[in-house]
């Protein structure tokens, strides 16, 4: 039979213990924290795909059917302003301005000044690259290249994703004769 001084645990016993239960827990939260953070560029990249998608495509099913009377732009150009607006004739909406503006810090696509891009996330560049607008017997080209990241979080579960589309101008005035 033990005594009372044999009873219970020894100090070091419950030191080994702590340190294993420190260890569990170390890691259960280790892996806590790396799942959240999974969990919120998941959801970046879901803005970003939401708003990239329709913005593009909001802009290309107009540009389709339109005319562009904004004139050609270099995909390059020295002045980025220049990229920056895009001005069709559409045969129902009348004339349509598309905008990117970057001024409050924060960059944002609108259409005839109201803006097709949520404010949870940043339109880090854009541009409309406009090639056979001219009279030059061509379809009008319209190509759109950015770059969108999300906002909020810390930097590690920020998201940059870079896209880009073109779009043809077709005439449907003669497409329908």
């Amino acid at each position: 039979m033990k005594t009372d001084a044999q009873r219970g645990f020894s100090l070091i016993e419950l030191l080994v213990a702590a340190a294993v239960f420190t260890y569990v827990v170390a890691s259960i939260g280790g892996l806590f924290v790396t799942a959240i953070n999974i969990q919120r560029r998941a959801t970046g990249v879901q803005k970003i795909e939401e708003n990239a998608q329709f913005a593009l495509e909001s802009i290309a099913r107009e540009v389709r059917v339109s005319t562009v009377t904004s004139g050609d732009t270099d995909c390059n150009p020295v002045d980025p302003v220049a990229t920056a607006t895009l001005t069709i004739q559409h045969p129902v909406n009348g004339a349509v301005t598309y905008r990117y503006d970057r001024s409050s810090g924060v960059g944002i696509l609108y259409r005839n000044d109201q803006a097709i891009t949520s404010s949870d996330v940043d339109v880090a560049s854009f541009a409309f690259c406009v090639s056979g607008s001219g009279h030059d017997g061509h379809q009008t080209r319209v190509t759109m290249p950015v770059t969108i990241q999300s906002l909020g979080g810390s930097p590690s579960t920020r998201v940059t994703v870079s896209l880009q589309t073109t779009v043809t101008s077709r005439d449907l005035t003669t497409d329908l004769k």
